[in-house]
């Protein structure tokens, strides 16, 4: 599955980078010898998702690294790096690698895997949450493509300023296409991605990192839009919906933590951070490369002492052995040996060995839809049961880490400074 894209001017030339879910998504091609479907797989991406593309050359990213060029007007040669591609396993491309990417072509994102609770809304795992969901996966419109004056008018006004208002263009899951004013956005988003029971500071701290991730989309030209392909997001008739009685309250609430931050925004070295968290860690944050394979010093590994206070924070999913070999691609039965082999400095699994085959643990908990990478295996005659603790990919901010902190005195920004290290906190 492609988790996102972005157009960047190139030289001169518009140039369309993909991002794939690797694991996913390259289990269904052979790319080195298959032109014609990724091809004919690329064209019809571009249309689901009404891209107004005006360049011929299309860049494949997997794991931050570009496998890859398409040239549409080449006949749809693909050009791969085979060591590249033979070797790169990762569970999701989601984030920019403004290191290496920048210094080849010009920066990659995360979006963020969201997480979600519990039933408070439905399902999202990009960047965002709103109490157990996780996703940044493009999902693809079913409507018919726009007059192509209105694409051109998508990608080009993606922020309006008028009287210092910055304005964002929102692309909604139904086709619409919503222009409104940055701190209105954040209430739909807030209130999207956190439940807002959660204490006020936890909210402030919601509120900075949401801003952050739509200041970044907006700066690299990537549209935004309601769902876990860039950031959730609801109107207020629907937060009304999912409220209830309490949307009053619950409306207020948010809507002062935004103020309360108005403008605010996480930057390190000058640049907007990549701005990923998760619902729940397993009592210590995740270093981003050991999810994405790429570095960056303000998304390491700390502390999160109150995430077992989320009463998902354990959870246990059971397959069958025929189960586990439809999903694996080899035969599992009472007899085959589970070995995990190494630890993450989050102490998830880093890589594990079933059957003589290796398995990273990011790439298992996406063909298992583990909840995270904190596992242990329970073996017995019928099958077997993954015990995980926590909700999420681990990087950056935990929700329920923060609500924790929040509750227990701390400031928005001693939460944002302690999930991500030596950041600064800029302002509009």
């Amino acid at each position: 599955m492609i988790d996102n894209y972005e157009i960047k001017r190139i030289n001169g030339e518009d140039v369309l980078y993909l991002y794939f879910n690797f694991d996913y998504e390259f289990s269904k091609f052979n790319l080195k010898e298959d032109y014609k479907k990724i091809d004919e797989y690329i064209k019809k991406f571009i249309k689901d998702n009404k891209i107004f593309f005006r360049g011929t050359l299309v860049t494949l990213i997997a794991s931050g690294i570009i496998i890859g060029n398409v040239n549409l007007n080449n006949d749809s040669k693909i050009y791969i790096n085979n060591t590249i591609f033979d070797n790169v396993i990762s569970e999701r491309v989601d984030i920019e690698e403004e290191n290496n990417i920048n210094k080849e072509v010009n920066d990659v994102v995360l979006n963020n895997e969201v997480s979600k609770i519990d039933n408070t809304v439905s399902k999202v795992d990009r960047i965002s949450l709103n109490d157990e969901v996780e996703g940044n996966n493009i999902v693809s419109s079913n409507n018919e493509v726009r007059d192509i004056n209105n694409q051109v008018e998508v990608q080009n006004e993606i922020v309006k300023s008028n009287e210092n208002l910055t304005y964002v263009t929102l692309r909604r899951s139904n086709g619409e296409v919503a222009y409104i004013e940055l701190e209105e956005y954040l209430i739909g988003v807030v209130g999207a991605e956190m439940p807002a029971s959660f204490n006020i500071e936890a909210l402030k701290s919601q509120s900075v990192i949401s801003r952050t991730y739509a200041l970044k989309s907006i700066s690299s030209g990537r549209v935004l839009t309601d769902n876990e392909s860039t950031q959730s997001y609801k109107s207020n008739d629907e937060l009304r919906n999912m409220w209830g009685s309490s949307y009053d309250v619950y409306y207020s609430k948010i809507k002062n933590a935004i103020n309360s931050t108005k403008g605010e925004y996480l930057t390190y070295n000058g640049n907007y951070i990549e701005a990923v968290f998760h619902s729940t860690s397993n009592g210590t944050t995740e270093d981003a490369r050991n999810v994405w394979g790429n570095y960056y010093p303000y998304l390491v590994s700390v502390d999160s002492l109150y995430d077992s206070f989320n009463p998902s924070y354990e959870k246990e999913k059971s397959f069958s052995y025929d189960e586990l070999s439809s999903k694996l691609g080899f035969y599992v039965n009472s007899e085959t040996e589970f070995n995990i082999l190494s630890y993450t400095s989050g102490n998830r699994v880093e890589n594990i060995s079933i059957d003589n085959n290796i398995f990273t643990g990011v790439s298992l908990r996406s063909i298992l839809g583990l909840r995270s990478t904190d596992f242990e295996i329970i073996k017995n005659d019928a099958g077997v049961t993954f015990k995980t603790k926590g909700y999420g990919h681990g990087v950056g901010m935990s929700q329920y880490g923060a609500n924790g902190m929040a509750k227990s005195g701390y400031s928005y920004r001693d939460i944002l400074n302690h999930y991500y290290p030596g950041v600064s906190i800029g302002s509009l």
